[in-house]
């Protein structure tokens, strides 16, 4: 997809991580393969002027189970995370400018004595049916003041490309981050390796359990949602008039999903690709929550 024009205070700064990110992934060029570990390619490469280096890890998802989007989601969104993270304490979404971008705070563990690390930052995902870009950096919020007991840390470039290739998905992790404060050197030569190795773990997850619900389209206002890999289920929040639609994994969803509404809104649930279950929200009139669950 094209990525939409928007007017909120971080679009320009969001935009501009996007095509960074692009570049970056889109060649080998300047990167140095440093190891091969559980399937996943890690590479570096030196920033002029800067003590931390670019990583960058890479997998291939094979077969035709999943789609883009599906592994995109898996990437992306907190209760997957939660799962196949180790590194990943909370979050919460501060806003939503559209069903494709966000504003959000993160913590981080860290072993003892070293301090957690938060971080600030907007994500970004630019998305079509053969390719997305999941693209996130820091920013600095008013609606994210620093958080005591955390050290503020700076997201300089990070992101997922995931894209088809000719045996299935292939998923390309890249970050360049400052942690900020006093870290012992160990460390982050540990944090250089495991980062990108997050790659696998995301193959991991979705061969074990699929994809959370994805929303397709929604025409009502977009209010944000949360995702509970325990319960399996997803709580969307709408505003206005329209409808939404949303995709469940068979995988995740062996016996199928139920869906409750509350406010407006009659669903109704569809066959989709390969067992996988579409659900229709209509009729969305006023603020509405949908619900999402195993059947």
């Amino acid at each position: 997809m094209t990525i939409p024009e928007a007017s909120h205070r971080h679009a320009e700064k969001n935009r501009a991580a996007v095509e960074q990110f692009k570049a970056l992934a889109s060649t080998l060029e300047g990167w140095e393969l440093s190891s091969e570990k559980d399937g996943v390619k890690l590479y570096s490469k030196k920033v002029e002027g800067s003590p931390m280096p670019l990583v960058r890890g890479e997998i291939v998802l094979k077969g035709t189970d999943y789609s883009v989007r599906d592994v995109a989601a898996v990437a992306l969104v907190p209760g997957c995370r939660k799962i196949w993270d180790e590194r990943y304490d909370v979050s919460e979404t501060k806003e939503w400018f559209s069903p494709f971008e966000s504003l959000f705070w993160v913590k981080l563990k860290a072993p003892w004595p070293i301090s957690p690390r938060d971080f600030a930052a907007c994500c970004l995902r630019d998305m079509s049916d053969d390719e997305c870009n999941l693209v996130i950096a820091s920013v600095e919020d008013p609606l994210i003041p620093l958080v005591s007991g955390c050290v503020r840390g700076n997201l300089i470039v990070s992101g997922w490309k995931v894209h088809k290739v000719a045996d299935g998905v292939a998923l390309t992790y890249i970050t360049q981050v400052d942690l900020a404060g006093s870290i012992p050197s160990s460390f982050l030569k540990t944090i250089q390796i495991q980062v990108p190795l997050c790659a696998g773990k995301v193959v991991e997850y979705i061969k074990s359990y699929g994809f959370p619900p994805i929303v397709l389209e929604c025409t009502s206002g977009f209010q944000g949602e949360h995702f509970d890999h325990a319960k399996r289920s997803l709580v969307a929040h709408v505003e206005g008039q329209g409808e939404a639609r949303f995709v469940a994994s068979h995988k995740m969803y062996p016996n199928g999903v139920k869906v409750a509404i509350s406010g407006a809104g009659t669903p109704e649930i569809i066959p989709g690709n390969k067992d996988d279950k579409i659900i229709v929200v209509r009729g969305i009139d006023g603020p509405a929550t949908i619900t999402i669950t195993k059947a």
